[in-house]
């Protein structure tokens, strides 16, 4: 029975890394067809900006009537059992989550791939699945299998669920590696690019300084003040109980940000160069003033019902921030503080230290463990503080 689990996780997880790569393909082609006509009728300029994500946000009303739409986060955990799957939610949110991304919201396109996975594992596991052990390993080794090609790192993938050691875990990498090896080459195959690999300037194997660990303090902070609007948004939009003026008021209040800093659109994982290009010129006030945009663009988005994911828009927040102290401290090499950063704020941001560690490590494509390591370990500290801090006010 093992063997054949073994052997179906790697068939299904292959063919959710196809699913995966066929998905962001499609999202990225009809992301540039809405800001590319958009751009034509309008010019690039603010209104331009304001009235498409406008009419993003009226899509979403209009999909959300249909059927209450999930978060990522909430997709993760249905995947794991495809019989209690909402499939009329799920691809609700799969709808909603491609428009989200199509018309420039501050999220990752994750929501979006793992909703039109997870409908699949539904009729796969309807299909061939013999009792509920099976059913479930399908669900899970669809999530990994996605996630393993998109993120570029399996046992980054792997790690998403936790962290424990098992023959569960062992077949989640297993659909994990298969995924990622479909997903590479169908996106080289499609777009002739190797996936969403980051580049960064380069710096010397080993490289260390003291500042970074300043780096990770400041990137890890970012993060939590991340967590506390989002946390904060989603306890107001509770109280308002529409849906349909939620996403409105988010939409009108995204457009708006976006209209005055438009670093905050997309997922950010392209914005890097101009990342790079603001740090290179010594624009560091720049960087900081499109980091805090873009976290409160992001925790507008996810609140108010633009689905995706905080991957990529944490990292893009964390290399802002990496690339304003790289400016203001003479010899602190940017690729590094910029590592650094992006690991400290997606650590404590995502709450994964480990998940992230081990896609940072695979994603960027020059060697920089200590970065990563010093910005995730000072992540994982943060966040087991904040562990910490309610049983302590519960003995209080």
């Amino acid at each position: 029975m093992t063997g054949r689990l073994a052997l179906l996780a790697l068939v299904y997880g292959g063919i959710a890394g196809l699913v995966a790569a066929l998905v962001f393909a499609g999202m990225t082609w009809l992301q540039e067809i809405v800001w590319g006509a958009s751009g034509a009728l309008l010019g690039e300029s603010p209104l331009q900006i304001v009235l498409t994500i406008l009419l993003g946000g009226i899509l979403l009303i209009v999909l959300d009537r249909a059927a209450p739409t999930e978060d990522l986060q909430t997709l993760l955990e249905q995947s794991r059992d495809p019989d209690a799957l909402p499939r009329r939610a799920v691809a609700t949110t799969a709808l909603s989550a491609i428009v989200a991304v199509a018309f420039g919201g501050a999220i990752g396109p994750e929501a979006g791939i793992i909703a039109v996975v997870a409908q699949l594992s539904t009729i796969v596991a309807h299909l061939i699945g013999e009792d509920v052990e099976m059913r479930k390993m399908i669900g899970q080794a669809g999530s990994a299998g996605a996630l393993g090609g998109f993120y570029g790192s399996p046992p980054g993938a792997a790690a998403i669920d936790g962290d424990e050691l098992g023959p569960g875990k062992a077949l989640q990498f297993a659909a994990a590696l298969a995924g990622f090896f479909v997903f590479l080459g169908v996106t080289k195959l499609v777009t002739g690019g190797g996936g969403a690999q980051i580049t960064l300037p380069p710096i010397d194997a080993g490289y260390s300084d003291p500042w970074l660990l300043g780096v990770a303090v400041v990137a890890a902070a970012a993060g939590l003040a991340f967590r506390g609007l989002h946390h904060g948004l989603e306890r107001l939009v509770g109280r308002l109980r529409r849906p349909w003026l939620i996403i409105g008021l988010g939409t009108i209040v995204f457009g708006l940000l976006a209209a005055v800093v438009p670093l905050v659109r997309f997922s950010g994982h392209h914005e890097l160069h101009d990342l790079l290009v603001l740090t290179e010129t010594g624009a560091w006030a720049t960087l900081l003033v499109v980091a805090v945009a873009k976290i409160l663009a992001v925790a507008v988005c996810l609140a108010s019902g633009w689905r995706g994911g905080e991957f990529f828009p944490l990292v893009f927040i964390g290399s802002a921030i990496g690339g304003a102290v790289a400016v203001g401290v003479p010899g602190l090499e940017i690729g590094a503080a910029m590592a650094t950063g992006m690991a400290a704020t997606v650590a404590v941001g995502w709450k994964r230290p480990l998940a992230v560690l081990l896609i940072l490590i695979l994603l960027i494509d020059i060697p920089v463990a200590l970065p990563l390591i010093i910005g995730a370990g000072v992540g994982f500290f943060v966040n087991l503080l904040g562990r910490k801090r309610p049983v302590e006010a519960e003995a209080a």
